[in-house]
């Protein structure tokens, strides 16, 4: 049964005079076993006495939160590459909050692109050059009877980070210049 016909019975039995524990016990025997409960019976019928009748109940939800959209938007179109704690943290809210609203600002979070070098134009040329006298190497003479092996083993450990920055979906991702392998000897 709804619970605002059921709170209607609440109110109709108070005003009878019947006490809480005799609600309980019309109601069930006439909606069925477990449709009202003494406890629920007790808070309606204090409600009653202090003289709230509303049957309804009080809006709950989340506060309003203390972000503005205009200025996280501001804030990170100016500097793109905050954390999301640092937003948090200057707006004085929590981490799902800071995700909601930029969800609702349309921020998307993406790393920067790597760009190996930045090449001069002799340097560009220079590989497209090779590339193309390889590719013939390649298809005039036999490129397998010149492969040279041996038994050592180079293995280079290279983390650095890429940032990660806000962006507005379809914009353009900053390119970064690749960080060059220090040469071991």
């Amino acid at each position: 049964m709804d619970t605002s016909k059921i709170r209607v019975i609440f109110e109709y039995e108070f005003r009878r005079g019947t006490n809480a524990a005799e609600t309980v016990r019309n109601i069930n025997v006439a909606f069925g076993e477990g449709t009202a409960n003494e406890c629920t019976v007790r808070f309606w019928f204090k409600r009653f006495r202090d003289g709230n009748f509303d049957l309804k109940n009080k809006p709950r939800g989340r506060p309003p939160t203390l972000v503005n959209n205009n200025d996280l938007k501001e804030m990170v179109e100016a500097d793109p590459s905050q954390t999301t704690q640092e937003l948090a943290a200057w707006f004085n809210v929590t981490l799902p909050t800071i995700l909601i609203h930029l969800r609702q600002i349309k921020k998307i979070k993406k790393y920067e692109k790597w760009v190996p070098h930045d090449l001069t134009d002799l340097q560009k040329e220079t590989r497209v050059e090779t590339c193309v006298a390889l590719l013939n190497r390649y298809r005039n003479e036999g490129i397998l009877d010149r492969i040279v092996t041996c038994d050592e083993k180079w293995i280079l450990y290279d983390n650095s980070k890429r940032k990660m920055k806000w962006l507005t979906p379809g914009q353009r991702r900053n390119s970064v210049l690749k960080q060059s392998l220090p040469i071991k000897r």
